[in-house]
Parts: structure tokens; sequence; C-alpha cells
């Protein structure tokens, strides 16, 4: 069995920013549950040389649409700064999952095919698509769900690997439980 490109990148990009989503609320249940100040977590790092909290959601919006756009053969659009604000954050990646959502499957149909430049901080060179997709595209999306992931969990959050994989469901049959 064989996957498209449009089956391994946007409906998983899709149901990961949904995880992310979810991440924000218990963000907020946390400071609440906590004392801590509105907003404190989304300036919480897990190391000092790394980006907070809320910044893997805003990054995380901006590599999705820059992915997306490469797989598309079109410009990146430009990075955007969104305020590290809940309701701003939550809007962000509402309106990352509405793009994706309108990606038509034809749109990305043979991404693996071509060849893509990248350019630092992450590699220089030029790399093939299954390459790029396999090895950058999706392990630098989770990255930044595994980071926010690790955040809350630093700070108390009684979230686990059933939080990070997110809503399963099951389109091709089978027994889940």
């Amino acid at each position: 069995m064989s996957f498209s490109v449009y089956e391994i990148t946007v409906p998983v990009m899709v149901h990961g920013l949904n995880v992310m989503d979810s991440y924000l609320d218990d963000a907020q249940a946390l400071e609440w549950s906590k004392g801590f100040e509105p907003g404190r977590i989304l300036s919480e790092r897990l190391a000092s040389n790394m980006i907070s909290f809320g910044e893997q959601f805003s990054v995380s919006c901006n590599k999705v649409e820059a992915h997306m756009a490469k797989l598309m053969q079109h410009d990146p659009p430009r990075p955007r700064n969104t305020p590290m604000l809940y309701s701003a954050l939550k809007d962000r990646l509402l309106e990352t999952r509405g793009g994706l959502e309108r990606v038509e499957p034809d749109a990305i149909a043979g991404a693996q095919s071509h060849v893509y430049e990248l350019t630092p901080p992450i590699a220089r060179g030029w790399f093939g698509g299954d390459d790029y997709i396999r090895h950058l595209v999706l392990p630098d999306f989770f990255f930044h769900i595994s980071i926010a992931h690790a955040i809350l969990r630093r700070l108390g959050a009684m979230i686990g690997k059933r939080d990070y994989l997110g809503n399963l469901t099951q389109q091709t049959g089978g027994d889940y439980s």
C-alpha cells in the first residue's frame, strides 16, 4: 500500500494542530490550578536556548505554511509573529488548520518527486522530495508538538502519551480501545 503526499502530510498536520490546540487549553487550566499569573506558561522554555512554549505554536504554524507552499511549488509566505496570548495563538492554529484543509490533493501530488533547496539554520543543500518530507517536514512539525508537551509536563500538567496522540479515529476499520 502506498500513501499520497497529501495523505501523509495534510491530515497528519491537521491532527497535530488539534493536539496543539488542546495543549493551549491544558496550559490555561494548569495556570489556573497552580495559581500562576495568566499567560506565564507562554514564556516558559524547556531549556534556556530554546524557544518558549508560546513560540512553539507560532513557529509551528509558520513552518507548516512554508513547508506546504514548498510542496506546492509556491513561494513560502513570510513568517508571522503571533502575539503571545492564548486567544491569538488559538486563532493562528485555527487559521493554519483552515489553510491546510483547503489544500487539494492534486496541489501536492508528485511533490515527492521534486527537489527542494534548503537553507540554514537547519540544513543547506538540495533534497529529494521523499527525503524532504520524511526527514524534515514531518519530524520538524512533530518536534514542536513534543517540546510543547514536554514543557507542560515539566510544569506539572497531567498529560501523557494519550494526549500527545490526540483524538484517535479509524477510517480503515478494525478494533481500537
